[in-house]
């Protein structure tokens, strides 16, 4: 009798111990968060923090998680990230729900840092996501869940690193900002004319197209920048001309 009690009371606790394992386990189990950002959406684990900071005219937050941090800006602040000499990462122009983006990674595809950069939401906003150390894996497939607007893909983006480029040719859009933002603002005239969305609209892509392929002196006798990569070309005109 005394063995059938000691083991009906081992039963118990082993049954205590389990429900207070489950109970632990779903404590823990992590979920997919929902972060919107004006125009942008996306997802990231439970298991990073999101902490939300006060901007002017822009959004700024990151999330958090161990030893790495993902920072997000969304806004006016027109952050041109490419008119800095570059890094010796990898890059690929993407196209996320009709808008051109830039995604970059460092050359290390296990721990590193990963960017992935719109430089137009439309007319005002721009949105750029990039981390400084951590697991690539992991911060891409935040980038993956990204969404514009109202788009609802069935297929998350392909953030796989096929064709990427390093800075010795990067994609157009890098070039732009590196090259042509030298000299001209998306705003107002400076050595050259605005490249502005009423300007840009003016020319017909023909004519735009010539006009990033030919060789030309500004009026301060500044040579202005002559790319003739055919398909940073045809990057360059897809962001130029994007609805």
């Amino acid at each position: 009798m005394k063995i059938r009690k000691e083991c009906s009371n081992l039963r118990i606790v082993l049954f205590i111990f389990l429900l207070f394992f489950v109970s632990c386990y779903k404590k823990e189990a992590i979920t997919q968060q929902t972060l919107d950002i004006g125009s942008i959406h996306l997802k990231y684990p439970s298991d990073w923090k999101l902490t939300e900071q006060q901007g002017i005219d822009s959004y700024f937050s990151y999330l958090s998680k161990n030893d790495d941090t993902i920072w997000i800006q969304y806004g006016m602040y027109n952050h041109k990230i490419y008119q800095n000499p570059l890094n010796n990462h990898h890059f690929k122009q993407i196209t996320i729900d009709g808008r051109e983006a830039v995604l970059e990674t460092s050359k290390n595809s296990y721990s590193g840092s990963a960017c992935i950069y719109i430089p137009k939401i439309d007319s005002m906003n721009g949105f750029l996501m990039f981390n400084k150390k951590g697991s690539i894996g992991e911060v891409l497939a935040i980038y993956k869940t990204i969404r514009i607007g109202n788009h609802k893909r069935k297929q998350r983006l392909n953030t796989n690193p096929e064709n990427f480029r390093n800075k010795n040719s990067p994609p157009g859009i890098v070039v732009y900002e590196n090259n042509c933002l030298s000299c001209h603002s998306e705003h107002q005239f400076i050595i050259g004319p605005a490249l502005d969305r009423d300007f840009i609209r003016s020319k017909s892509k023909n004519w735009m197209k010539k006009y990033i392929c030919s060789k030309k002196n500004s009026m301060e006798n500044i040579e202005c920048s002559q790319i003739n990569d055919s398909i940073q070309i045809k990057e360059i005109m897809k962001y130029l001309y994007q609805k």
